[in-house]
């Protein structure tokens, strides 16, 4: 059987993070929605996806069987490789329930992922830097911890948390579940309910709630959002189908960042900021709750962030670690910048 995944037709209510990625690759207890696919099926699946992807992420079809699996669905427990059953994730609802489709999912355990049980005598690590100064409660559910991740002094987490391989928790982090955090982040300060799909820093004191981080974000030190409304009431969210803000029906929602984007030190998001893929945020006060990609400000106002000096900026962020700004990544890149051209009007 050849598998694949094929992106929804609503694929626009997942911006801005499939602006730049399949929907497979967004990230969900237990790894991405590829992963667990590909852990259950027992075989590799490539993607069917947006046309300005395809070259980063090709199809691969066969002479035969070929077997389509519409990307907003886990497989459940029951299905087999002869028998596809899945439970759809509604992920088209992400700005209404993204915390209890994305991080209260099954979890599809393999053989790297080490358990850490504060009931138990024994705790089994495999290349993991811990601390014993260390507090961890998995009495709400479980705490994962891959291979070659470091965690400092003083650290407290509470589960149910999942921490990817090659990430850093800095000292006297406060993590309370449920909480994803993807490859070689850094994360320090307070983080609840969110998801860093990866390679993201938030290594410095501030909150960070509800919110999901995209890959190659940097959060400067003492920045945080607000994921309550000082009235209480429903949280309106940027529609990128509608092309208006929403009432989410969630009284707790934090912000959504897209890849390559960045915050200078005292950043402060209200409730529900939507902010694109390579934006510069920076000054005092409040930037607007809808940043669009490649945009260059803060609460003064925004300019277009240069196409050149973005792809300078991205070369030199990947660089460091050992990731490189690929032609066929250019090519995605400048398609997005052109592609979001209108909403920078």
């Amino acid at each position: 059987m050849n598998y694949i995944l094929f992106d929804p037709p609503n694929i626009k209510d997942f911006y801005p993070f499939t602006l730049t990625r399949p929907l497979g690759e967004m990230r969900v207890f237990g790894g991405t929605i590829k992963e667990i696919w590909e852990r259950h099926l027992g075989t590799n699946i490539s993607y069917l996806t947006s046309h300005h992807l395809s070259d980063l992420y090709p199809v691969k079809w066969a002479n035969s069987n070929n077997i389509l699996i519409c990307s907003n669905s886990l497989p459940k427990d029951n299905s087999n490789m002869l028998n596809i059953s899945s439970e759809i994730l509604s992920l088209e609802q992400v700005q209404q329930q993204w915390h209890s489709k994305f991080l209260n999912c099954q979890v599809d355990f393999n053989s790297n992922v080490c358990f850490l049980n504060n009931n138990s005598s024994q705790v089994a690590y495999s290349n993991i830097d811990v601390s014993s100064n260390d507090l961890f409660n998995d009495s709400h559910g479980p705490i994962i911890i891959e291979d070659d991740v470091t965690i400092m002094e003083g650290v407290m987490i509470h589960g149910p948390v999942h921490i990817c391989s090659g990430s850093t928790i800095k000292m006297g982090a406060k993590i309370y579940g449920p909480v994803v955090i993807g490859p070689c982040c850094k994360i320090g300060g307070e983080v609840s309910n969110s998801i860093f799909l990866g390679y993201s820093n938030k290594a410095h004191d501030g909150f960070l709630g509800h919110s999901i981080i995209g890959e190659w974000c940097n959060i400067g030190a003492g920045s945080s959002n607000s994921n309550l409304k000082n009235d209480y009431s429903n949280v309106k969210m940027w529609s990128y189908t509608k092309e208006i803000f929403i009432d989410t029906k969630q009284q707790f929602l934090g912000m959504y960042m897209g890849d390559h984007s960045k915050c200078a030190i005292n950043t402060s998001f209200n409730t529900g900021t939507t902010i694109g893929v390579n934006c510069n945020i920076f000054g005092t006060g409040f930037p607007r709750n809808f940043i669009p990609s490649f945009s260059w400000g803060g609460n003064q106002g925004f300019t277009v962030y240069n196409i050149t000096k973005a792809i300078d900026v991205c070369n030199k962020v990947m660089a460091r670690r050992n990731k490189s700004f690929s032609y066929k990544y250019e090519k995605m890149f400048r398609f997005v910048f052109s592609l979001t051209k209108i909403l920078r009007r």
